[in-house]
């Protein structure tokens, strides 16, 4: 019997769960786990129950680069964006299937993607790279802050004038760079979901297919997500531009092989790209499964392992599957109370129910949501109007919150 591949994993806390890659591996490969990329401890004894682990804590990235490649890895995948350009210096060096180390620069530098999708000729917003201490731009107000390297809502804000640009910037981290960017109108009247939809695509060899297009519901302020809906409530010629807007961003970036998450604002003056991200996007897979698709995880281990995984499915299942996240007000900083938690699994449509929050926990409104919700709620509708009853409506009657703020 032939001995399985060997496929490197760059986990942290921020990545899917242990027993989840396990799952989608399992078939296909032996897991080694590479930790010590990012500043959290990684769980190494429930690790090597599952894999083999490669520690890189204290590693540069070249060292890191030489450490690995000794290791005889037959593919490298990552599922969230901070190691990409870690595993892109390892792939390379093995020639293995994956980003270029050009196009993991560009997926993980948002002013380097700005520019980039800039001299392809795509429309971008005005934008500057700035840090602590840097308020002369000629970025126009209102203008989005957000760290050049980030995602899921982190220290995002909305600036109006460069005094609001400045007590931003003097609540993050002082090392820490970020970009500021001319604001992108949102379209009007409002709807029920967010002006903001992704597009999850895969690329084979250069050839780009776009898989889905994925609504999402109103953020919460300043600017975290609240979770996504899959398929979009966009119709066939918004949908249509979308995805051709995604197509054109992604050959930018020259992008050969992996999934891509595109985020995509639609505005007056039609869809703007927010970002593209070179991984799949979080919760994507799980939302594919419930309406009949293939897993998606499972694909991006073949796809990391240079397999043929056959052709991208057409999702013809009018159902809707969704994740939503209940998060705290802007100025809390703790749960109080939460009632009814136990009968919200009791409304049509719900399938899961999962506490991030105890009363009595810290929250913090600059946290991603991926990480700082306080509950998280999947599930699946038979059309949009129901969803966003569920949404706006039935799960506010059913659970309520109360927080403690700040004083200052």
């Amino acid at each position: 019997m032939a001995e399985q591949p060997r496929l490197a994993i760059f986990h942290d806390e921020t990545s899917i769960s242990i027993l989840q890659a396990f799952e989608a591996a399992r078939e296909w490969c032996k897991i080694v786990w590479v930790v010590g990329w990012s500043p959290d401890k990684p769980p190494l004894r429930l690790l090597a129950r599952f894999g083999e682990v490669l520690d890189v804590t204290g590693k540069n990235e070249a060292q890191a680069v030489e450490f690995l490649t000794a290791h005889e890895l037959d593919g490298v995948i990552v599922f969230t964006d901070a190691p990409i350009r870690l595993a892109a210096a390892v792939a390379e060096k093995l020639n293995l299937p994956f980003h270029s180390v050009h196009s993991a620069r560009l997926l993980t530098d948002k002013v380097a993607q700005r520019t980039a999708l800039q001299n392809a000729g795509l429309p971008v917003p005005a934008f500057a790279a700035l840090r602590q201490g840097d308020l002369e731009t000629s970025v126009p107000y209102p203008a989005v802050l957000k760290p050049r390297a980030g995602a899921g809502g982190r220290d995002t804000f909305k600036i109006e004038n460069p005094d609001q640009l400045a007590q931003a910037l003097a609540k993050c981290d002082p090392d820490e760079e970020f970009i500021l960017e001319e604001w992108l109108p949102d379209r009007a009247p409002p709807g029920p979901s967010a002006d903001l939809v992704s597009v999850e695509s895969i690329v084979r060899d250069g050839t780009i297919e776009h898989i889905a297009v994925t609504g999402r519901f109103p953020f919460a302020p300043p600017f975290r997500e609240t979770g996504l809906f899959l398929p979009s409530d966009l119709g066939s010629a918004e949908s249509a531009a979308v995805t051709a807007l995604a197509r054109a961003a992604i050959e930018a970036m020259q992008v050969r092989q992996g999934f891509l998450h595109t985020e995509v604002k639609l505005t007056p003056d039609g869809p703007r790209i927010v970002e593209v991200n070179g991984r799949l996007g979080g919760g994507i897979s799980g939302m594919i499964a419930r309406i009949g698709g293939p897993s998606l995880l499972v694909w991006a281990v073949r796809l990391a392992l240079g397999q043929d995984m056959g052709p991208v499915p057409i999702l013809t299942d009018s159902k809707i599957a969704f994740y939503y996240f209940i998060v705290s007000p802007p100025s809390a900083v703790q749960v109080a109370t939460i009632k009814g938690l136990e009968n919200l699994g009791t409304l049509p449509g719900i399938d899961e129910v999962r506490l991030n929050r105890q009363p009595g926990d810290a929250v913090d409104s600059r946290e991603s949501t991926h990480q700082g919700h306080v509950i998280r709620i999947d599930g699946m509708v038979g059309s949009h109007p129901e969803l966003f009853e569920l949404i706006d409506r039935r799960i506010p009657s059913t659970v309520r919150l109360t927080w403690n703020f700040s004083d200052t």
